[in-house]
């Protein structure tokens, strides 16, 4: 049973339960991994809801998440980080980490954790990075890409965690 409830593809809200594609990826992820993918498998679902319980159940984990432009920053945002918090049921919210700031993009826990979704993570130091449609941007916007490779890899230290898919 899953603490997260999300909105499946037809607009129902339901609890998350695992894909057999995404529970092979969460039993087989290193640190760093690359996800080439089919659309609508739930990748970046689960990754989204794996990050924000990296957030919520540690302390001090600085988390980010780079979309390829605003509009898909915002919805990632709010449609799966946000409304995922929003929708953990009331006994279970009074014991966990409160967000103490929410922010447009951010959520920053008391355990002092953060996500945070952009469109890059310059300037950052973070434990756990997911970049999300690596290959449109790449194409669209090589510079940004460029940018990403030079400054948003580079905040996640060694060891850590970044996860890179694309279809």
């Amino acid at each position: 049973i899953s603490l997260y409830f999300i909105i499946d593809e037809y607009g129902q809200r339901r609890q998350f339960r695992m894909r057999p594609e995404q529970y092979k990826f969460y039993t087989e992820m290193h640190n760093l991994n690359i996800i080439p993918k089919a659309r609508q498998l739930g990748f970046t679902t689960l990754i989204q809801l794996f990050m924000l319980d990296t957030a919520l159940f540690n302390e001090s984990k600085s988390c980010g998440v780079i979309a390829h432009n605003k509009d898909d920053a915002h919805k990632f945002f709010t449609k799966k980080i946000k409304y995922a918090y929003d929708n953990i049921p009331q006994d279970v919210m009074d014991i966990i980490p409160r967000a103490e700031t929410d922010r447009v993009g951010q959520l920053r826990f008391d355990n002092d954790s953060f996500i945070s979704v952009g469109t890059s993570m310059r300037s950052d130091t973070l434990q756990y990075l997911h970049i999300s449609e690596f290959g449109k941007l790449c194409a669209k916007f090589p510079e940004k890409a460029d940018e990403i490779v030079s400054g948003a890899l580079n905040a996640v230290g060694p060891g850590n965690w970044i996860t890179i898919e694309s279809t």
